[in-house]
């Protein structure tokens, strides 16, 4: 299930910006991923939401740079800080679930009524789950 997810989130994430000109994403696009991690690293680094999710994204997948689990999760904590909805989906889920880190359900709800405030429909759906198991 969790592999799904990322997946689905991936394929998102990339559908959602595909269309844009957005230099990073059109490299790991063509596959380029240690020029787009740089890119979208260096754009964490000034603060952008978004490419601090993408940064989690490519440790998380092993893209560009070595799978780990522990990067990906400080990212996606900067990501979430930053108001990337994403973010801040895939850390709560990861708390939900305790992926990385200690099941936290009382953060997962935090993380995600954030997100979930934002419209993301992942983040409200995975609150109604946790409702139905308190």
């Amino acid at each position: 299930m969790k592999k799904i997810l990322l997946i689905l989130i991936a394929v998102f994430a990339f559908a959602k910006h595909g269309e844009t000109q957005d230099p990073a994403l059109q490299e790991a696009l063509q596959g380029h991923y240690v020029k787009a991690f740089r890119m979208f690293d260096k754009r964490c680094n000034e603060n952008d939401g978004y490419a601090c999710g993408m940064v989690a994204y490519f440790y998380n997948k092993g893209l560009g740079v070595k799978k780990d689990l522990k990067a990906a999760i400080d990212y996606y904590t900067k990501g979430c800080a930053l108001n990337d909805n994403d973010s801040c989906t895939i850390l709560g889920y990861y708390y939900y679930k305790g992926i990385g880190v200690k099941k936290d359900l009382n953060k997962a709800i935090t993380l995600l009524k954030k997100a979930c405030n934002n419209h993301s429909k992942d983040a409200c759906n995975y609150l109604k789950e946790i409702a139905n198991i308190k």
